[in-house]
């Protein structure tokens, strides 16, 4: 507490000495009151937004940096989310399948047709199929949802994947075109000659020493005389 001393002016009237001290405390308090004021309504405007987050959370946080909604045969949406955007031929991703209201109760079919016409595009995966459609299963990592882990389209083009979600209504189905980019890098036999080139002496070199270990054998051979 400041104590604030009084004293005498020559003209009789009274002073406060110390009250610009007194002053100096009032802003500081007032100055912190403003601030944690500031920030607890930071915090409360905050939450809102942290909890409408955690309701809408991609199946792979972190990881799905696309996704396209696709409206059914009866109204209703499923979400395809994707790990890499734009999708390059030969590159490996993850697909997640969510219909709205949930896989409970369901099943999942998708069929994947390359740009050519394929009906069996993803090819090289163990999975169950029903005809050309594969039956999806949950997501490894995403128990919630469908999903394929890890696969890749080989074609550049566009795909498209034929979804069928067949449930308690009945079957509701949807094809959403996907299109796929040239892959990475240079083209693949451009590759394989970059990569092979520095193996090319070695093979020179080892044909060379065949051929004179040949040539030594053939002219070590003994001779039998009768």
């Amino acid at each position: 507490m400041i104590r604030v001393r009084a004293g005498r002016t020559d003209g009789g009237r009274l002073i406060r000495l110390g009250a610009g001290r007194t002053d100096g405390g009032r802003l500081v308090r007032r100055a912190l009151v403003g601030l944690i004021a500031a920030v607890a309504a930071l915090l409360l405007a905050a939450a809102p937004a942290t909890a409408s987050g955690a309701s809408a959370a991609s199946p792979l946080p972190g990881e799905i940096v696309h996704t396209e909604t696709l409206r059914m045969s009866d109204q209703s949406t499923i979400t395809v989310s994707f790990t890499r955007w734009p999708i390059r031929a030969m590159q490996s991703l993850d697909f997640a399948f969510e219909p709205a209201g949930g896989i409970d109760g369901r099943t999942g079919l998708v069929t994947t047709v390359t740009p050519d016409g394929d009906r069996r595009g993803l090819k090289g995966i163990v999975l169950q199929r029903r005809g050309d459609g594969i039956v999806l299963p949950r997501h490894p990592r995403a128990r919630q949802v469908w999903g394929l882990d890890v696969v890749s389209l080989q074609q550049e083009g566009t795909w498209r994947f034929e979804f069928a979600v067949e449930g308690p209504g009945g079957t509701a189905t949807g094809v959403l075109p996907v299109p796929v980019i040239g892959q990475p890098g240079p083209p693949l036999p451009l590759s394989w000659t970059i990569a092979l080139a520095p193996w090319a002496p070695v093979a020179v070199l080892l044909a060379v020493g065949w051929r004179r270990t040949r040539q030594i054998r053939k002219s070590a051979r003994p001779s039998w005389s009768g």
